[in-house]
């Protein structure tokens, strides 16, 4: 099973913006209320986000008030919808169109950063020291993802199209094993353990339901990256298929386990 590699994925959420923003599940407040309660977010934090992609998290660290704030996303698909927002909330926002990797940021100069289910298209030899050495002391790096699936757990609609689907490339986000990435707690905390340089703050995880109709559901699939690569004839064939069980198997309502997760690090 061939994997998506980092810089092509990172480029294959622009292909439908309005409809990605239509369909993608927000973060639970609860995350950043505790980041409020931990002193990671508050009003003025220079705040970096890598990732933001349609702007889920951006919106609320933004209301939260991360100012000034630096969006860091390589994908022009966005480049419109990230830049209205700044016309919402009065807020210092710098947009660098370039992969985390390109960008040249000022090092030591952020309270937080901030990868909203973006960490795992990161390079995986450089991501962790890159966010260290962009972090003030004591600033802090939270993680989050929304992650279709829980563990020990059945989901319908996932068992019925996974012939159909077993076929494409996997993104890093999912896994060969049992856990995917991004609740793999013992990896993902450990890998900034082992740079010496933070300190685990918190970890939570919530799991939750995501009801979908027909139409969401196509809106959804079309923005995943092993979906969103193929060309164009190939993807639409993949997402009638996909659609046309939602609507005959499950009644045109679709129900997909979610575990959303965070992490909290702070810089030693």
């Amino acid at each position: 099973m061939k994997r998506i590699e980092e810089r092509e994925g990172r480029s294959l959420f622009g292909l439908n913006p309005a409809g990605y923003d239509q369909v993608r599940p927000p973060y639970p407040d609860s995350f950043f209320s505790l980041l409020i309660e931990q002193g990671a977010l508050f009003p003025g934090a220079v705040t970096l986000e890598i990732g933001p992609g349609n702007g889920l998290a951006t919106r609320v660290l933004m209301a939260q008030g991360a100012h000034p704030l630096t969006l860091v996303e390589p994908n022009r698909g966005f480049e419109r919808m990230l830049n209205s927002l700044s016309a919402q909330v009065d807020v210092d926002i710098q947009l660098v169109q370039a992969a985390f990797e390109d960008a040249v940021l000022p090092p030591a100069s952020y309270d937080l950063v901030v990868a909203a289910t973006a960490y795992h298209w990161l390079n995986p030899k450089t991501r962790v020291e890159k966010i260290a050495n962009l972090l003030k002391p004591m600033g802090y790096v939270a993680l989050l993802w929304n992650v279709f699936g829980t563990l020990h757990k059945d989901d319908p609609f996932h068992e019925a199209t996974k012939t159909l689907l077993a076929h494409l490339s996997k993104s890093p986000s999912d896994s060969s094993d049992t856990i995917p990435f991004g609740l793999d707690r013992q990896n993902r905390e450990g890998e900034f353990m082992h740079s010496g340089k933070f300190e685990v703050r918190s970890y939570v995880e919530i799991q939750w339901t995501l009801q979908l109709d027909t139409a969401q559901v196509g809106l959804l699939y079309e923005g995943f990256s092993s979906i969103a690569r193929l060309p164009a004839l190939e993807r639409t064939e993949i997402l009638d298929q996909i659609m046309t069980i939602a609507g005959t198997q499950f009644h045109g309502l679709v129900n997909r386990n979610m575990t959303s997760v965070l992490y909290l690090f702070q810089r030693m």
